[in-house]
Formats: C-alpha cells, structure tokens, sequence
C-alpha cells in the first residue's frame, strides 16, 4: 500500500460536465478582450477609460464589503469580468468619474440588498445599466420606435436609417454579393444596411456595435461548455418571434412582418444574452427554470424594446424576469418534484 504523502485524490467517480469557474472565465475575458482590442486600435480612449473605471468601481466595492465583514481582502476575475460588462454598455459620453461611482454604488446595493455576494437573485450588471439610464438618459442614444413615424417609413430599419445609422463602406458591396450567390436563389433580397449593424452599428455603447464578433464568441463559448445556451436561445427565439409575428400590428395592423434582424442586431440584445442573462448567481440552476426565465425575458423585452433599438430596455426586462425569480424556483421544485415521483 503507498504511503499516505502518496496519494493524491481524484475527482472519480464524478464526471465534470462543464469547465471549472477560472477556466470559464478566462475564456469570457479573453473573448471580451478581442472587443476591447478593437477598441483600441480605433482609438476610442473614452470607452476605453469607462471600462476601466467600472473594473476599478467594482475591485473597490467588493473590498470594501470584505473589509466590513472582517475577511481578507482580494482580487478576482469575477470582479473584473463584472466591471468590464458595466463599462461595456456605458456611453462614451458619459464621463468615467460617472461610471466607477454607478459601478461601485450598483454593486454595493446589489450584494447587500438582494441576497449577498454569491446570493444575488438581481442581475449586477442589468441593476447598473438601468441605474444609469434612469440618471442620465441623455448620455444614451435616443429612442427612435415612434409608431407614426414607423408607418410613414414602412419598416423599422428605414426608421433607423433616418435617425443617421451610418453604413460601412462595404456594405454595398458584400449585400449584393450575398443576395446574387446565396439569397436570390431561395426568393429572398437583403437590403442595404444589415452588413453593417452586423459589422459595426457605430453606436455610442460598446456593446452595441460588433455583433458578428459577439456571435462568434458565444459560439466558442456553447462548444467549449463555459456558458449554458438555453437561457440565451429561448429568450432569443421568444423575442424574435413576438417581433416577427406581432411587431408590426401597431402600425399597419399586418400579422408576422416584423424586422427580426434589426430587432436582435440592435439595443445590446445579443450581447446581454450572451455575456449578462448567463450570470450564474441571478439565473435558474435547472433547464426548466433556465427555458421559463429565457421565455418571460423574451417577453419583457418585446414589450419595453418593441422592435429594438432601445438604449437600455433590455436591462429593464431582466430585471423583471429576476423580480418573478422566486416564481420560477417554485415551478422548478414542482417539475423536479413529479420527475422523481416517476422514478419512485
């Protein structure tokens, strides 16, 4: 028998399912990282500045809350990840004295109000975003859903394109290619403009402009197992089809005409799916509770985000699928609760 210094202890008989918490989120810097990359070489020093003031808000308060609790004080990439999603919706405008007291004061109330560090049924990052639209909205770009001015354009995208969305050069170029080689054959044509909400939408938040990079990065983040894809895709498949189905009724009275893609490729939708509704303490544990949560959100978000383009509805919806939380729990005991009496 080997000597007890020996031995080493292994995880059998136990198979881990998913990467371990550091391994995951590495993976989430390192994807962020290539944004952060992007904005650097365009030189956009203030987003820049604002992701580093709410890094710093947050290292501060998390600290702080360590030093009143007599605990030793540290440095985690929990609470860079944390900083980094915070700074990454905030407006370039917005000032990064601004940011690192919202950072700081959110999750101050957020880990001490709403169940504690680990506990926290409030999403942190949606609490900070929409304390910040509430206090400075101006610094956010405008809403531009108006009914009467939807009907006189025809289509959400035409609204977009009159309220100065920009497009990129190539635009031009690669829709046409993509509608000769592709589209037209199966009888469908992409207009102009979609090329470049999904490149760079050139908005003023961050996390609003490259949605083809954020697409790539959930994709390796689902194959490497560091994020779970039911909360995002159910939310994702229940908004786009509420927008499809039902988005254009007001306007022209007209059933499943809605603008799907202008809807998801705006507003952060597709970043908040991905990198904020995945926050571990504040979502369901369960596929049952993960599917309820990612449905309800789907439907807040079409009734505050409308058609897209919302500078912060998102945020607004997640935090009233997190309100509704312990309605969800409940579901979630039930439902595993009559899959073990089958068993029993």
């Amino acid at each position: 028998m080997k000597p007890y210094s020996n031995m080493s202890l292994t995880a059998a008989p136990f198979v881990y399912t998913r990467l371990p918490v550091f391994k995951i989120n590495i993976a989430v810097l390192s994807l962020l990282g290539i944004q952060i990359l992007i904005l650097a070489i365009s030189a956009d020093f203030y987003a820049l500045l604002n992701l580093i003031s709410a890094v710093l808000g947050v290292i501060f308060v998390e600290n702080l809350l360590r030093y009143l609790a007599l605990s030793k004080l540290s440095f985690s990439l929990e609470m860079i990840l944390s900083g980094l999603l915070i700074g990454f919706f905030m407006p370039t405008s917005i000032g990064f004295i601004f940011v690192f007291i919202l950072s700081a004061f959110s999750v101050f109330i957020v880990k001490t109000v709403f169940g504690g560090t680990g506990h926290n049924w409030i999403n942190p990052v949606a609490f900070a975003v929409c304390m910040a639209y509430i206090s400075r909205p101006e610094a956010f770009p405008a809403i531009i859903s108006n009914f009467s001015f939807l009907s006189e354009k025809g289509s959400f995208f035409a609204v977009m394109e009159a309220n100065g969305l920009l497009k990129l050069k190539t635009d031009f170029a690669v829709t046409s290619a993509l509608n000769s080689l592709l589209l037209h054959s199966v009888g469908v044509t992409l207009p102009e403009g979609y090329i470049s909400l999904f490149v760079n939408s050139t908005s003023s938040i961050p996390a609003f402009r490259y949605n083809i990079i954020t697409l790539i990065s959930s994709i390796i983040l689902f194959s490497i197992k560091a994020a779970d894809y039911i909360l995002p895709a159910v939310f994702l498949v229940t908004y786009a089809f509420l927008v499809w189905a039902l988005g254009m009724v007001p306007v022209s009275n007209i059933y499943f005409t809605g603008d799907i893609l202008s809807a998801v490729l705006t507003g952060g939708i597709l970043f908040a799916a991905f990198f904020v509704m995945t926050e571990p303490a504040s979502s369901p544990k369960t596929k049952y509770g993960k599917a309820m949560s990612g449905f309800f959100t789907g439907l807040f978000a079409f009734f505050i985000c409308a058609q897209g383009s919302s500078p912060a509805g998102i945020f607004f919806a997640i935090i009233l699928s997190n309100i509704i939380s312990p309605l969800i729990e409940k579901l979630e005991i039930k439902i595993q609760a009559k899959n073990r009496r089958r068993y029993e």
